[in-house]
């Protein structure tokens, strides 16, 4: 009984987080209710944030996987490198995210969107890397090495799935600040990245492919990661005047 009705509760407050976000158009005049509005409001920002951010690195990720192929070539061993430097550098995100949650808490929501527009840039920049690559690799003395595939594989993911991983630890913190429930907070957050993940690994093949060339997917995730620097950044300016005054 206690466990259903936390969940209750738990449900009660995810709808009226979208309840409040029509409610505060209606009675944005009034001071007192415009400022408890504005909470949920931000929390929804946050939500919709994570959600397009999962939906833009499963888009990557399937992205470039093809892009890849063409590097290491298209077999069980190249699917497993890729999928295995994604949880990599995700695992190490998390862990350089949680340390600069702890070391930054003012700065957590415009940290997420430093971080996402950084992924924003790369993707914007991944092909061209990958062309460049595949050249570098196809003319040197090590064209025909399995283990220099891999190495440059490892290289180019690297750096833009330790910056995903940063997110969640950030992202986790600041929306603890409103819940404070850290358990809710991460598994709330958790569940909307996955199901924007979800998305995504289903646009890509029966949606954006099929209409789209692989550098438009791809830009079609850089602006996903746009979208997200603008929930961020519009979350960040509606916690300001709570921060000021806490102070």
């Amino acid at each position: 009984m206690h466990v259903l009705s936390r969940r209750t509760n738990f449900d009660r407050r995810v709808i009226r987080i979208f309840i409040d976000i029509f409610m505060t158009i209606s009675v944005s005049s009034v001071p007192g209710v415009q400022a408890r509005d504005k909470g949920h409001v931000r929390d929804v920002l946050l939500l919709l944030s994570f959600f397009i951010s999962g939906c833009s690195a499963l888009i990557y990720q399937v992205s470039w996987q093809r892009a890849l192929y063409a590097v290491i070539g298209v077999d069980m061993d190249s699917i497993t490198i890729i999928v295995s430097v994604f949880m990599l550098g995700i695992g190490i995100g998390g862990m350089l995210g949680g340390w600069l949650s702890d070391r930054y808490p003012q700065r957590r929501l415009r940290l997420y969107g430093w971080i996402e527009l950084s992924v924003a840039l790369y993707g914007g920049l991944s092909l061209w890397l990958l062309q460049r690559l595949e050249v570098l690799l196809a003319s040197g003395p090590w064209s025909a090495s399995g283990v220099a595939s891999a190495v440059a594989c490892f290289v180019f993911l690297a750096i833009p799935t330790v910056l995903m991983g940063i997110t969640l630890p950030l992202l986790t913190m600041a929306f603890n600040e409103r819940s404070g429930n850290i358990g809710v907070s991460v598994g709330t957050l958790y569940f909307i990245n996955t199901l924007g993940a979800a998305a995504g690994a289903a646009l890509v093949p029966f949606v954006l492919l099929p209409v789209l060339t692989l550098p438009q997917v791809v830009w079609t995730a850089v602006a996903g990661n746009v979208a997200v620097v603008a929930c961020a950044l519009l979350a960040a300016t509606m916690l300001a005047p709570a921060v000021r005054a806490r102070a």
